[in-house]
């Protein structure tokens, strides 16, 4: 029986970009686009009629932008992971876009098979941030959260030392199979490790534990490089 294909939805005003997309995804097993869209207001009627598994969003594009896009598919209940793929690199449409409901973000720049990497890991569940953007975001986000404030006597974080080490590859954008062979721990033990660490930092995905432990100078925006 053959595997069955992650189905991918393309929301890109470019027509150049849905066909260079549609060409690449032709040679890579595993994956099938079902629809191209040129702006989000037909996307999220292809989104909602063809259930795709993963969508592609550009950000920038007429009639409706990515961003608001994405918002209104989760207040209809799409259960498609969003994946940003786009030319922005402004901290702020990372932040609205993470905030909208998107699970990754990757510049267009990425090579194919790093793409369909990111596409693989996104459809399992795991969010990924594009390492050139997560360090810029990280920088603005230390300044904005160094001012001095009263603050409340804080829980101690007790991550182990291995923990840590998966958090530094997991801000580094390692997918767990990449953590798995860097760490030489099984897929099991990987997954145990993200779960825990998701716990103690209080965090749902991978960008907001990697924020959260830069706030709480568990690991520097460095790892980032």
């Amino acid at each position: 029986m053959s595997e069955e294909k992650i189905k991918i939805l393309i929301v890109d005003d470019s027509k150049l970009t849905r066909v260079g997309l549609r060409t690449t995804f032709k040679s890579m097993e595993g994956m099938e686009v079902i629809g191209e869209a040129e702006n989000g207001k037909v996307g999220i009627d292809l989104a909602l009629s063809e259930k795709p598994d993963v969508i592609l969003m550009d950000i920038g594009m007429p009639i409706m932008d990515g961003i608001q896009a994405t918002k209104q598919l989760k207040a209809k209940g799409s259960s498609a992971k969003i994946l940003m793929l786009t030319s922005h690199e402004a901290e702020n449409d990372v932040f609205d876009a993470f905030s909208a409901g998107a699970h990754s973000y990757c510049m267009k720049d990425i090579e194919p098979e790093m793409l369909a990497t990111v596409i693989r890991s996104t459809f399992n569940g795991a969010s990924w941030l594009d390492p050139r953007i997560a360090k810029i975001v990280l920088q603005n986000f230390g300044k904005t959260t160094s001012t001095p404030k009263e603050e409340e006597p804080k829980e101690e974080l007790t991550l182990t030392e291995r923990e840590i080490d998966v958090l530094h590859l997991i801000a580094r954008g390692y997918s767990n199979s990449e953590i798995s062979k860097e760490l030489c721990i099984s897929m099991n033990t990987v997954k145990t490790h993200i779960r825990n660490i998701f716990h103690k930092l209080e965090v749902e995905d991978r960008t907001q534990a990697a924020m959260k432990a830069v706030k709480k100078d568990i690991i520097k925006d460095d790892d980032f490089s």
